[in-house]
């Protein structure tokens, strides 16, 4: 199960801003930083689903594990 957009948006604010809450600090890019919010739920959730389809194994990267699945005809 992926995790939701705003969780990924509060753990981005985090890791450039330190450790304390991200409801804190101002967002200078509101847009951007939705984009790169939605972008990692959207990766997550490709990556589960290729997964549960028997694509690659543990630790491959999205790259990778997209690398996998035949062409299409």
């Amino acid at each position: 199960m992926s995790m939701p957009v705003e969780v990924y948006r509060d753990q981005i604010i985090r890791a450039v801003t330190g450790n304390q809450p991200a409801m804190v600090f101002r967002v200078v890019d509101e847009t951007a930083l939705r984009r790169l919010s939605d972008r990692l739920a959207e990766s997550e959730r490709a990556h589960a689903l290729l997964r549960a389809k028997g694509y690659g194994g543990t630790g491959l990267l999205l790259d990778e594990l997209a690398a996998l699945v035949p062409d299409k005809p």
